[in-house]
């Protein structure tokens, strides 16, 4: 064995080598034999044997924690240790780091007062002393900027230096359960049984309360700037180089080397920080009767969403445990947790959601992450522990007086709706509270405020200025605010559906089919069309289009489902359509599938896209394209609620034109309007451009064209993937809108006649002919028929345009794709289309000498409208469809002569 001292020349060395090391964990006398071991060269593992390290220190060891406060001027530490039974562990072995406050500083903690009120030692609490001691303690030892390092949660096993703002304290969670008095409990039904009992002995969170650290490495590393830090102390520190705090309290003197371990002396008392959900109750009574500081409203509003949850002998030893402790016999604790995305789970080993009450009722609505989680953490690219030492959360918190402002004035439509603020539904506040919920801490301190997103990932707008104080905690910062950072979905086109309990389905849409993002933008104007939750009984179903029988979807809500994914639900029924568009029920078939992205959402998620406008609806146009291609009919806009009509596909060539009942107007501080259908969804044809062709006379010969170029399809591949078609589709069509010109049938016919275009029967031929040909006769054949087809469909595709144009819409004049490619340019060839906004428009081929008009004279010529559907779940077979996968749109117009192609 290498001698050590071979290599280190005095006890001090190796000392200083142990102490600047990675943690050591405690484990009674063990380590300190290890390092007495080292201490001695060339000698066998009996080297220990002459000290018994309770008793006996190896020479130069120093002082242990506990002596060397004795001697100090940390009387009243001491006494703390000494009452609570610690000295034996502080005073010999184990491996702790200390934050301790001298006598002066105890004295100023009595004197100028302190969150507890307590004036002198002989006032404190037994509950009081642990969180001085063991909330300032954390296990094994570690010099002060070595606090800011992690231990990896990664294979490679190294520390990770700069990334920890928290570590978790000394601190049992059984030090801080307390006993909750009627007046500190919640003012929700969850707690008014236990109000009325008078107190129960409760938990505020049985995680860990860790200690909040700034040190130099973390906030190079975190980029958090000296401005951010006396921001954060309300602009009453001076934070210097090298600097650390502790919760707050700058350490004064660093690295006290002891034997067992390290004490940092703070300038003032160190106290656990409770978390900041407790903070924000503190301060809302703290502040009764200041509103310009308090937080009443906002805490009121907040504690909506916690209750207690209980626990027994029968499925925890928590119980017996605090007995034991306090010499109780209780038969239930509780703790108190909030209906939150991001809580701990029940082991407290990982974060979890919450999905039920206590008496096991479903929740309406979850905050962003749990306020009361004392070891809550954000990040999930690190272990359970490393990412609550990275980081924390933020909430800001309007005052009372800044709430107010807001109900009188920016809320009206809140106000209006409500009355009072406790009036306002969980689903609704709930917005408002998760808008002012940061995930993390280190994305919004000032420096970074310009990059904080409201809940439409918009810019949120946020200023230092808005911000009048900030309190810690051991999970976060709150920020007390002058103004209210409202949600975008109360001033959203998709505002009606959260407040309205006949909008639900809809409502849950959005939210469940991530609509709400896109919604709340306020740098697009929408028009929104919401039908009503009796609207949502008669969706005739597009996937039932390719079956022998159709089929229709009855949605429903049901808020008493446990998870919110179930709560809208939907039967399927086959149905009739009869001539004056109204839709009879058959029999039942059974319910939608609702898992994951099963029937329900598959729907919903169409009705979605064909009920949003990007844009204005005005009195000067009809038409008006949806988010996914298809066009809406608007009529009578003048005439407002009950007057006015919007229709789809489906409305025009099936049905009737939908009323709408109701119109919000969230145009002026939102994004535009919502209007509201309680008599049926707006729904898309049953009619594929194939069927208008071939049930309208005047359009025969361009059918015939179509059908002799071989570009419709029944069934759809992709790969080895079969598709079902919801009619005959139009193979080159790729879930886009299109505009399909139909030369008349003169026109078509002269050209067939002048040998410009070949006939639809040249290619349509009869195969027994083939058996009187020879062979070099039959190659002869099938080679006209193949370049007479493939003339045919360039000559159909050059009149498929990408873009639907509809007249009395409002487009550009322009140059439009078609379906056809220039072989010599590798580009689609073009259109130039010409609208005067009334009944002219003209189409321009690159053949054409004049360009080709719309026929505008029979309304039943132009702006005729298709959809159609490619569906999945069933291969090819349209019987076994389940699911919409696709869906292309078309607007058909008739004009007085073909398109050309120049040669």
């Amino acid at each position: 064995m290498q001698p050590i001292n071979s290599q280190y020349k005095s006890t001090n060395q190796i000392l200083n080598l142990m102490l600047q090391t990675r943690t050591f964990k405690t484990k009674g006398k063990h380590w300190l034999c290890v390092g007495a071991m080292l201490l001695v060269s060339g000698m066998g593992l009996n080297s220990c044997d002459k000290y018994d390290l309770d008793k006996n220190l190896p020479d130069g060891w120093g002082q242990s924690i506990y002596s060397y406060m004795a001697e100090h001027d940390f009387k009243y530490m001491t006494r703390i240790v000494d009452d609570l039974g610690y000295a034996d562990v502080l005073g010999k072995t184990g491996s702790k780091t200390l934050f301790a406050a001298n006598d002066e500083a105890f004295e100023r903690f009595f004197k100028n007062g302190n969150a507890w009120n307590v004036k002198s030692y002989d006032q404190l609490t037994l509950a009081q002393k642990k969180m001085i001691l063991f909330g300032a303690m954390v296990d094994n030892s570690f010099q002060a900027q070595s606090l800011s390092n992690a231990e990896s949660s990664t294979s490679d096993g190294d520390p990770k230096e700069g990334v920890s703002m928290r570590r978790a304290t000394s601190l049992d969670v059984f030090d801080t359960i307390s006993v909750l008095k009627k007046e500190q409990m919640p003012d929700n039904p969850y707690w008014a049984r236990y109000r009325d009992r008078g107190s129960i002995v409760c938990w505020t969170d049985r995680t860990n309360s860790p200690m909040l650290q700034f040190i130099q490495k973390q906030m190079d590393y975190t980029g958090i700037t000296d401005d951010d830090y006396r921001f954060l102390f309300n602009k009453t520190v001076q934070r210097e180089t090298g600097d650390v705090s502790i919760n707050g309290s700058k350490v004064v003197e660093q690295n006290i080397r002891c034997s067992n371990g390290f004490i940092h002396r703070v300038e003032d008392v160190v106290t656990s920080l409770p978390n900041i959900a407790e903070v924000i109750r503190s301060k809302s009574f703290e502040n009764e009767g200041n509103p310009y500081g308090s937080t009443k409203i906002f805490n009121r509003l907040m504690e909506r969403f916690c209750a207690p949850y209980k626990f027994t002998e029968s499925n925890t030893g928590l119980v017996n445990q605090y007995n034991y402790l306090n010499g109780t016999s209780i038969d239930s604790i509780y703790e108190k947790r909030f209906f939150a995305e991001r809580t701990h789970n029940d082991q407290i080993t990982s974060d979890a959601k919450i999905l039920e009450t206590p008496d096991g009722g479903p929740i309406d609505a979850w905050l962003k992450f749990d306020p009361e989680w004392n070891s809550y953490f954000f990040s999930k690219s690190y272990s359970p522990t490393e990412s609550m030492m990275r980081d924390m959360g933020v909430i800001m918190v309007p005052s009372d007086d800044a709430m107010t402002r807001y109900w009188n004035n920016e809320g009206a439509m809140l106000r209006d709706n409500y009355g009072t603020w406790d009036n306002v539904p969980n689903d609704v506040i709930v917005k408002l509270i998760n808008n002012n919920m940061f995930p993390s801490f280190l994305a919004s301190v000032p420096s970074k405020f310009k990059n904080i997103l409201n809940d439409a990932n918009d810019p949120m707008g946020l200023v230092p200025e808005a911000i009048d104080s900030v309190w810690l905690g051991c999970n976060g910062a709150v920020y007390l605010t002058n103004r209210v950072y409202t949600p975008t979905s109360y001033v959203s086109v998709s505002y009606p559906a959260l407040i309205n309990q006949t909008m639900k389905i809809i409502n849950w849409a959005i939210e469940e089919c991530k609509y709400d993002v896109y919604l709340n933008s306020l740098n697009s104007k929408y028009s929104f069309f919401i039908p009503t939750n009796g609207a949502m009984l008669e969706y005739v179903d597009p996937v039932s289009y390719g079956k022998t029988k159709t089929q229709m979807f009855r949605f429903f809500y049901d808020p008493s489902k446990t998870e919110k994914s179930e709560r809208v639900w939907a039967s399927i029924w086959e149905c009739e359509i009869m001539p004056d568009g109204s839709v009879v029920r058959g029999d039942s078939i059974g319910l939608a599938s609702t898992g994951g992205w099963g029937q329900v959402k598959n729907r919903l998620k169409d009705i979605l896209e064909t009920h949003i406008v990007i844009g204005e609806i005005d009195n000067e146009h009809h038409y008006y394209r949806t988010k996914d291609g298809m066009a809406l009919y608007v009529n009578n806009v003048e005439a407002g609620e009950n007057g006015m009509t919007v229709s789809g596909s489906y409305q025009m060539n099936e049905g009737q034109p939908i009323p709408v009942t109701k119109i919000y107007d969230q145009s002026k501080k939102g994004n535009g309007k919502a209007y509201i259908l309680d008599g049926q969804p707006i729904m898309g044809t049953r009619k594929t451009v194939a069927s208008i062709l071939n049930e309208v006379p005047e359009f025969s010969e361009f059918a015939k064209l179509l059908s002799a170029a071989g570009l419709t399809e029944t069934f759809h591949r992709i790969g080895d993937t079969g598709y079902s078609c919801g009619g005959e589709n139009i193979k080159t069509f790729n879930k886009y809108h299109y505009t399909i010109y139909v030369p008349t049938n003169e026109s078509l016919e002269a050209l067939e006649d002048e040998g410009k275009l070949p006939k639809p029967e040249d290619v349509a031929y009869d195969p027994s002919i083939l058996e009187t040909m020879d062979d070099a006769a039959k190659a002869n054949f099938l080679a006209q028929v193949t370049a007479d087809s493939t003339k045919i469909a360039e000559f159909v595709k050059y009149h498929i345009q990408d873009n639907a144009l509809f007249i009395n819409s409002k487009f550009s004049d322009a140059e439009y794709e078609t379906s056809v490619i220039n072989t010599a340019t590798k580009q689609f060839r073009r259109l130039s289309v010409k609208y005067d906004g009334g009944l002219n428009m003209t189409v321009k081929g690159e053949g054409n000498v004049n360009a080709c008009k719309v026929l505008t004279s029979n309304p039943s010529l132009y702006n005729l409208q298709a959809r159609e559907y490619i569906c999945e779940g069933g291969g090819v077979n349209p019987q076994n469809a389940t699911q919409i996968s696709t869906a292309s749109s078309a607007v058909i117009h008739y004009i007085d002569g073909p398109l050309l192609i120049k040669k």
